[in-house]
């Protein structure tokens, strides 16, 4: 089976003030093609780093890090850019959706930064569109939406471009209990088609809804199984 993630020996470090905080400690994970990995930890365990590092949007002070078979401690910043765009799609907690923009635009927006033109773009969205129920929504605001709409909108970003890895943080964390629900049972549905999801979240119950959890204390990782 093709591994999406490898890591081996990550380590990393923060200076908070004169001490040096040691925020990762020695992380090896794997993740293969189709997984749906759920990370759970406590606030100030390393998690948030840990999906920073996933994510690209940090690199580790040492270990090594392949995502999709690209060495990620050799990437430059360029590099790094591109592959957060085409590799990765990011799912946050506070969905991050530009306001002043429709549905449909929140949702084209990584396929024209990648260089498709607009008509290209809306297009190649379609099916996700249309797979999510936004249909009827894409001429609305984010303002316009509940909050599990928007994240509905958020995960079809993620989707469009058909990326190796979704990388959900707290995806169920402003939402109500029903809206949550909804998303995790869209991410079951994900799963069922094959997409590669890891999910970061202090809340076993949300971790439940993963195929394998593991643990993150103090910077370490341990598996607790499926």
């Amino acid at each position: 089976m093709k591994k999406i993630i490898e890591m081996s020996g990550i380590n990393k470090y923060y200076t908070v003030g004169n001490e040096q905080l040691h925020a990762l400690k020695d992380v090896s994970l794997e993740v293969e093609e189709g997984e749906f990995l759920a990370i759970l930890g406590p606030s100030g365990s390393g998690k948030s780093t840990l999906m920073n590092v996933i994510g690209c949007m940090d690199k580790p002070d040492s270990g090594t890090y392949m995502l999709d078979g690209i060495c990620i401690g050799e990437a430059k910043e360029q590099e790094l850019t591109r592959i957060r765009n085409e590799k990765i799609g990011f799912i946050f907690q506070k969905y991050h959706l530009i306001q002043t923009y429709n549905v449909a635009q929140n949702i084209v927006m990584p396929l024209l930064i990648r260089g498709l033109s607009l008509k290209e773009a809306e297009e190649m969205s379609m099916d996700t569109i249309e797979m999510l129920g936004l249909s009827e929504r894409i001429h609305h605001k984010p303002r316009e939406l509940s909050g599990g709409q928007q994240q509905r909108v958020a995960i079809a970003r993620a989707l469009v471009g058909e990326p190796a890895l979704l990388l959900a943080d707290e995806p169920t964390g402003a939402l109500d209990q029903a809206s949550g629900k909804e998303v995790l049972r869209l991410f079951h549905r994900l799963h069922e088609m094959g997409n590669t999801i890891v999910m970061i979240t202090h809340d076993l119950s949300v971790a439940q809804n993963a195929k394998r959890i593991v643990k993150i204390v103090d910077g370490e990782l341990c598996e607790m199984g499926k």
